[in-house]
């Protein structure tokens, strides 16, 4: 038998550049299987043999996006800031930055519907799954250190500062996303809308957020000065 032209993964991620193809040319819903396997040159059963559905795909796709924006923002809560500096940072980071399809924002809203979920493979959710542990990890890890090395004025209870201030700030950074997709519904059409700019230090999300940050008895809570400075640094690390 001769030996097989592709390895398993030179295969995989020959669907997957391909499964991108056909959804830059039409869209995460209605891109097929079959144009899949015809985009990457394999047949259908070699594309079925990683991906038994078009579901799995997605689910793939959403697992390298999330990676991608994971990888981020470990690099900038890696950075030698303060607790309360490396949440506002997470804020002011560059949409585009944390981009890894141009789709990246129709494919979260598909791979998190429940039908997909349920129609995927365990195989991939559970990869989307652990991808949500290991960022979760990470971000309680960072967090942790600067609680443990003393930042705040007074003991909190760990856990359940890190729950806090990391679902208050997801939601309010998602939140504000969603909002902005619903004022800009027309630049969308148009091709003008501003969702990839990083947002100034005197946007209502970013007041907000040091408003929220600075609920917390910080030894040093945030100043504008500090988030400018926070700014700047982003700005020369390509960061924004």
């Amino acid at each position: 038998m001769p030996a097989p032209k592709f390895s398993t993964e030179e295969q995989q991620r020959k669907i997957i550049d391909a499964a991108v193809e056909c959804i830059l040319a039409s869209s995460v819903t209605s891109f097929t299987m079959a144009k899949v396997a015809s985009k990457s040159g394999l047949s259908m059963g070699s594309v079925y043999k990683h991906f038994q559905c078009k579901e799995d795909i997605v689910m793939a796709l959403a697992f390298e996006s999330f990676s991608h924006i994971t990888s981020v923002f470990q690099q900038v809560l890696d950075l030698e800031l303060s607790t309360p500096e490396k949440i506002i940072a997470i804020s002011l980071l560059s949409p585009e930055k944390l981009q890894r399809f141009p789709f990246d924002s129709e494919l979260e809203s598909f791979a998190t519907n429940d039908a997909v979920i349920r129609k995927a493979t365990p195989r991939w959710t559970q990869k989307m799954i652990d991808a949500g542990a290991g960022c979760e990890a990470m971000f309680k890890a960072r967090l942790s250190g600067g609680i443990k090395a003393d930042e705040l004025v007074q003991s909190v209870n760990v856990d359940e500062f890190i729950e806090e201030i990391t679902v208050s700030s997801w939601a309010m950074m998602v939140g504000h996303e969603r909002v902005l997709r619903i004022q800009q519904s027309k630049q969308i059409i148009e091709g003008t809308a501003t969702l990839s700019a990083p947002l100034d230090v005197n946007e209502p999300l970013i007041r907000s957020m040091i408003r929220l940050i600075n609920s917390y008895p910080w030894q040093q809570p945030l100043t504008l000065q500090t988030v400018n400075r926070i700014v700047s640094l982003l700005t020369e690390l390509n960061f924004r």
